[in-house]
Parts: C-alpha cells; structure tokens; sequence
C-alpha cells in the first residue's frame, strides 16, 4: 500500500482544502483528536473510516454547523470561520448529507431555489424559478420529476437525487458528498458518477465519504483514512488494495467478508406465498420462503421490491394469499404480521425505526415492552440488561444508553434501529436496505449476526441496493422486474454478473 504524495502545502493553487491537528470533544467522547489531511484542487477525494471515526463531524465543521475546539480549515490557502453555514457556502463549499434537508412540504422548484431566491421587482418570478429547478434536474437526468410537485410525494431516492441536483446547481469549487448515495439505485448512482467526473474536469474538488468500497475505486483518486478521531494516513486509490483498506479502518486484519453459506437441507417452507399481485393488471406470482434461508431480492431500483416487502408485512396494498404450515394467515396491517412472528426492519429509519429525541435505551426497548412487563409494571432491571446487551453486540459508540438517538452517527442510528427489532426473536426477518449508511466492519458483523439467525432457522428476505451484498450473502436472489420476480438465481448461479444480467431481462423464472 502506497501512500500518496499530498500538493505542495505551501502553494495554495494546488490545495483545495486542508485541516491541521483538528479536535472536537463531546463530553467525555473525542469525535476528532487531532486529524490531519491534504485535498488537492481538482481532485475526487475520499475520506474513510468506521462509524464514529470522525468522519461526519468534519464535515460539520468544514460546513459550517460544528465548532473545533483546536485546529484550523484552510480553503484554497485562506483560514475557513467557522462562523455558519453561510460563511461556508461562501466560500465556495456545498455538502450532500445522507440525512435529507429539504423541506418535504414545499415543491422541487421552492426547494432548489430556496437559499437564492429569483426577485424580480422585489418579488419572487415563479416562471424564472422554475426554470432554474429544470435546468438542475436536467443535469442530473431528472426530467421524469415533475419540479411543482411537494417533495414529501417522490420516492425517497428521487428526494436524495434533489438534494444532490440543489447543491451541484451553483457548481461549488468543493462539493462534500457525504454518504449521498446509500439510498441510491445503481442507475442514479451512475448519473451522479457522471455529474461527479464532469465538476471535477471542470475544476471542482469533490470529497466523498462511503462505505461502499467499490465507489471509491470507481470514483476517487485519492483516499485518507480515519481511525477513531485520528489520521491514519493519505493513499492513493489506484495503488492501494482493498482488503488492506478495510484493515487499517478497523485497526486489526480482516480476511473475510461475508460469512460461508451454508449447505443446503431438506428445505421446509416458512411462508408460501400464492397468486401475488402488487400491481393491477398483473398476471399473479408464487413464491416459496423457506426456514433457514436468506432470500435476497434484486434488481433496478424501484422494481417492487420495497412494495412487496412492505405487502408482506401489511403497510402496503397487494393480492395474494400467506400461508404457514399449510395455514392460511391474513395480515392487513402490521400488528397482525408482528402477532405471526414477521418483522421489518426499515429503510427510513428517522421516520420509521426511531424516535429521535428520546434516550437510546428507550429506543431499543420498545419492540418487547410486553415482555418485560407484569400487571402494566415494567422491570427496569430486565430492561437495562436487555439495553446493555444489545449495545454490546451491535458495538454501538455512545457517551450514556439516556442519551437521545439524535445524537449519534448515521450508523449508529441504524446499529439501534436494527438492534430494536432482534430483540423480538421473529421467524421470518424484512431487511429493507438495512446496511445504509453503517461502516465496514458494522456491516460484517451484521453479515454474521442475520447468517447465525438463519442458521436458528428463521427465514430471512433482504433487499439491498448492492448487488456485492445480495450475491455475497444470500441463498437465493429473486431479482424484480416491474413489481415480480422475473428471475431465481440459486447456488453457483447467483453471481454478481447473473444479477445485473437478470435487472435488464423480463424472462419470468420464480419459483
């Protein structure tokens, strides 16, 4: 591994951004203790690092919002305030969170144009605005989005590709992409490669930050690397190897990715699922779901694969028939899913895994209140070591369990999302895109604890928006076309090139 050679430091026309010896303490917790790093201008730069490595909190800092307590920013060789968010953007720096900051009840266009309003006489020229808003949704190939509509009414991906399309559209000199692509399909991450690689032969310094490896060698030319508030070290992509890369994150060698499938058994069925529709007008669909397996489910994004999980579970509409044990069940509505031992495990998990502003512990306790009660008492103690208990497995970062969900890392917010849900011990597991936004090493664990559940012989189904993941760990990938799986790849058949194959063929082949 080879570390790359940073620009002259003292020529501040070959750096595009820079931090010296940066610290930034929460209580007792150090999120930056003395990080160092070199951006040259015109680069495509990632920064990497476990969940709470420090990498968000540097981006908070450089945008604006978060205050060192030591150190300094330079942008282009000139010292960064650190007065707002304003003073940022004035200088010439536009960050994409993986937390939305669009507000979901104005239009695309309100959105787009909201911190630059276009007056004309003193007042605001809609038909200028909305111009504004299609030119910057053409760009990213947007056209299909309909700028008048409130963005609470698109798809979470769409409402990500606006965010994007917001911060691009006044071409920053640096542009920070933090985690903005972990709700995105294959074909909108293609599109924003397309936009990245553009901005940056224009001149633009882009800095991203994934957990996703294979984009930062698709993407990047130079990485540095963050353990535990601290640099590592600056390397180069095109010298480095990866699994060396995920090592000096975690700080200890990791050989292994996915955990080995197991051998097939007798095959008994957790669920059949008989004359399905998702969509009206659609010839119906069989599918077997069988105790011990992991089922993954493929495709394009937005082929139906969240609408079917989400039929499953009772929060979407759909036809069909649910059997179990040769019974039929009916679930209409998510409580009835739960009673039959189905859980969830959402995608959205500020909207629909937490309550943000109340304590972790509480969060995490929710899911089994009933069972640590007796005549509508709880059992604290029951609770705190159930709490204690899943922080540890889910290496979960936190200064107290009282402390509010809102305070932790992206990650570890879904770390507790997903923690909550274990707890309830169910038979049959949906993973709606579950590893969004949660770092390598949270991810093989992650990897390990749904392949010792299956192991357990409950029945798992995951979506997920990487194709690495599907083909890596599950037993079976159903992969969708316009709400039905058009394909079951199985055994040695389901590799990476089989599932991008089956996105873009209608054969139908479920069973």
């Amino acid at each position: 591994m080879i570390a790359a050679t940073p620009a002259d430091e003292t020529d501040p026309t070959t750096i595009a951004l820079s931090g010296r010896a940066i610290r930034k303490q929460y209580g007792g917790v150090h999120a930056l203790d003395g990080m160092e790093i070199t951006i040259g201008r015109g680069e495509v730069h990632a920064i990497l690092g476990e969940n709470g490595a420090g990498k968000s909190t540097f981006v908070k800092i450089v945008a604006g919002v978060v205050r060192p307590d030591r150190g300094a920013i330079l942008v282009e060789g000139r010292p960064l305030a650190f007065a707002s968010p304003q003073e940022s953007r004035r200088a010439g720096i536009a960050v994409v969170y993986q937390e939305l900051s669009l507000v979901p009840q104005l239009s695309v266009t309100h959105n787009l144009v909201l911190s630059n309003l276009p007056l004309r006489r003193g007042l605001v020229s809609l038909r200028r605005a909305e111009s504004i808003a299609a030119d910057a949704l053409a760009r990213l190939g947007l056209g299909t989005i309909d700028p008048r509509v409130p963005v609470s009414s698109l798809a979470l991906d769409q409402q990500q590709m606006v965010e994007i399309a917001k911060a691009t559209m006044s071409e920053p000199r640096i542009l920070i992409l933090d985690e903005a692509t972990s709700s995105l399909g294959d074909a909108e991450v293609q599109r924003l490669f397309a936009l990245v690689r553009a901005l940056r032969d224009r001149g633009t310094t882009v800095v991203v930050i994934t957990h996703r490896m294979h984009e930062v060698y698709a993407l990047a030319d130079t990485m540095t690397i963050l353990r535990d508030g601290r640099t590592v070290g600056r390397y180069s992509v095109a010298a480095t190897d990866p699994q060396q890369v995920v090592s000096l994150m975690a700080g200890r060698d990791i050989t292994t990715v996915f955990p080995a499938k197991q051998a097939a058994a007798q095959r008994q069925p957790a669920l059949e699922l008989r004359d399905v529709r998702l969509h009206r007008g659609q010839e119906p669909w069989q599918l077997t779901l069988f105790k011990g397996e992991i089922l993954g489910l493929g495709g394009l994004n937005g082929q139906g694969q969240r609408r079917f999980l989400y039929w499953l579970y009772g929060a979407e509409s759909g036809a069909g028939t649910i059997h179990r044990d040769g019974r039929r069940v009916k679930i209409r509505r998510p409580s009835e899913a739960l009673r039959h031992g189905i859980t969830l495990i959402p995608e959205d998990r500020a909207v629909e895994g937490l309550h943000l502003n109340l304590p972790v512990r509480w969060n995490l306790a929710m899911a089994t209140l009933r069972r640590r009660s007796r005549f509508g008492i709880m059992r604290m103690g029951a609770e705190r070591k159930l709490t204690t208990s899943a922080i540890a497995r889910m290496s979960i970062k936190l200064r107290s369990p009282f402390q509010p969900v809102s305070a932790l890392s992206g990650g570890s917010q879904q770390k507790v999302v997903i923690g909550k849900f274990m707890e309830s011990n169910p038979s049959v597991l949906l993973f709606v895109d579950s590893t969004r936004g949660i770092d390598v090493q949270t991810k093989f664990d992650f990897y390990e604890m749904v392949r010792d559940i299956a192991a357990t012989g409950a029945a798992c189904i995951l979506y997920s928006s990487d194709t690495e993941e599907l083909v890596g760990l599950c037993d079976r990938v159903a992969v969708f076309h316009d709400g039905v799986p058009a394909m079951m790849l199985e055994g040695a058949a389901v590799t990476q090139d089989a599932v991008v194959a089956a996105s873009f063929a209608v054969v139908r082949g479920a069973g």
